[in-house]
């Protein structure tokens, strides 16, 4: 009897996964592959500049932060690429960045190497990753399937994750040093990049006539290079420069919607950079929580995240997906900020647990009411934007400006600065739905060629908008 209540219960969600196209799974099974990869040594970096560097706290954050602000302009023009060339070939350049970032990372002593190394990761490589995925993602499934379709590639990562320093955590014990951790990281993006080229194919709905199947830049060269020999490949090349004429970025900034989306995700986003780089030193050297302990909440972090990663989501997917987001925000700010106010122990791991629900709802609602807002030819430069964003708020301000708050405020006020962030953040979307929903993001250019999303965006939109 128990065995047929269970079987009742997993068959809808088995017929609900069902749903997702088999590219969108290879794309989820790769995120896996890669994460595993990265978060292999990615957690170790801190300590592996304290020991090659002997630099302090303050350094690394600053050599981390100032790492993924040098890659900040570049985030754009990834976008921009992926829309010219595809999100296949951004992810190409994206494993071989990482696989020189921390194959290098395993052999390289000085202080300017490592610090060109940290850029290629953190400003290059993790930021072209998150601009073609997401993107990738868009392509791949309708507007009302996005939200899970990015909860399931955010549960892959959080997966990944928990894996990953799982095996380095083993690696280690059996006497290998850490630089071993960084040369396997390195060794596992070249075998993501195997993956691209021989399993992936290209997504980008191109707005010229679809290409055949069997066309060079749909299978494994890089670029489609070759086919800029032909002259079909040449007239194909023109014809994509003229569709995109008077597109493009001008439209992406015009979008005053996506911009205030944007800077009103600043918030969260701070908060969220905080969780690697000051909260730690916070749990650690203010209120004197034990190292080791610190490791094991990171891996609740990661088992918290895989566990409600998809039913979150689907548990606010009737939501508005601003008030969704609003949501985020405020246990954001709830779980980072109750830590210096709860004492050690299952209070303390009950904010984490709060914390990990945040990080499980925002990034796939915030990134499906991004794909929302973009249409289907420059999705990748609202992509580039978004991920120009996350990575200026997450990896570089927080870093940089968090160090030093908590050092000029102390704990409480930091951490009751951090409850007021989130709570500012929540109210800030949900006055920017107020004032009315998202505008469908199709016209007539698109429209013959994107009919069926078109038509679902304007459902969505008339389902949605104030009743007079």
């Amino acid at each position: 009897m128990q065995y047929l209540v269970r079987q009742s219960q997993v068959q809808p969600l088995v017929r609900r996964l069902r749903v997702f196209p088999r590219r969108f799974w290879l794309l989820v099974g790769g995120t896996l592959l890669y994460l595993i990869a990265i978060s292999f040594a990615f957690p170790y970096t801190p300590l592996l500049l304290q020991r090659r560097l002997g630099a302090s706290t303050a350094v690394i954050g600053l050599i981390m932060g100032g790492s993924a602000l040098v890659g900040l302009p570049l985030q754009p023009f990834a976008g921009s690429l992926s829309d010219r060339y595809g999100r296949r070939a951004v992810m190409m350049g994206c494993a071989l960045c990482e696989a020189v970032a921390y194959g290098g990372l395993g052999f390289v002593h000085g202080f300017w190497p490592i610090c060109i190394l940290m850029v290629v990761d953190r400003g290059i490589g993790w930021p072209l990753y998150l601009t073609a995925s997401n993107a990738m993602t868009a392509d791949l499934l309708r507007p009302h399937l996005r939200a899970e379709g990015y909860s399931l590639v955010r549960l892959m990562i959080g997966a990944g994750y928990v894996i990953g320093p799982a095996l380095a955590a083993v690696v280690l014990a059996l006497g290998a040093p850490l630089a071993a951790l960084f040369l396997v990281a390195g060794g596992g993006c070249l075998l993501y990049l195997a993956f691209v080229v021989l399993m992936l194919k290209e997504t980008h709905p191109h707005r010229t006539r679809r290409r055949p199947e069997n066309e060079i830049s749909e299978g494994p060269m890089p670029f489609g290079a070759l086919s800029l020999f032909t002259r079909s490949g040449r007239l194909h090349a023109r014809e994509r420069r003229r569709a995109r004429a008077g597109r493009g970025w001008g439209r992406v900034l015009h979008d005053r919607r996506f911009i205030l989306f944007s800077i009103i995700s600043l918030l969260p986003l701070f908060i969220f950079g905080q969780i690697y780089t000051t909260y730690p030193v916070l749990l650690t050297n203010y209120l004197h929580m034990p190292e080791a302990t610190w490791g094991l909440l990171v891996s609740v972090i990661g088992l918290v995240m895989v566990l409600a990663q998809y039913p979150a989501v689907r548990a606010v997917r009737r939501l508005d997906p601003l008030h969704a987001v609003a949501i985020a925000s405020l246990l954001y700010g709830l779980g980072m900020g109750l830590a210096a106010f709860v004492p050690l122990g299952w209070p303390l791991v009950a904010t984490v647990g709060v914390l990990a629900v945040a990080m499980a709802l925002f990034s796939p609602l915030a990134t499906a009411a991004v794909s929302h807002m973009a249409t289907p030819e420059i999705r990748g430069s609202y992509m580039g934007t978004w991920t120009l964003v996350w990575t200026g708020g997450g990896s570089a301000l927080a870093p940089l400006l968090g160090g030093l708050a908590l050092a000029a405020l102390g704990p409480q006020v930091m951490c009751a600065a951090f409850i007021a962030i989130g709570a500012g953040g929540a109210v800030l979307y949900s006055i920017l739905r107020a004032k009315g929903p998202a505008p469908v993001a199709c016209d007539a250019a698109v429209a013959s060629e994107h009919a069926e999303e078109c038509a679902e965006r304007a459902r969505t939109h008339r389902e949605t908008a104030p009743a007079n």
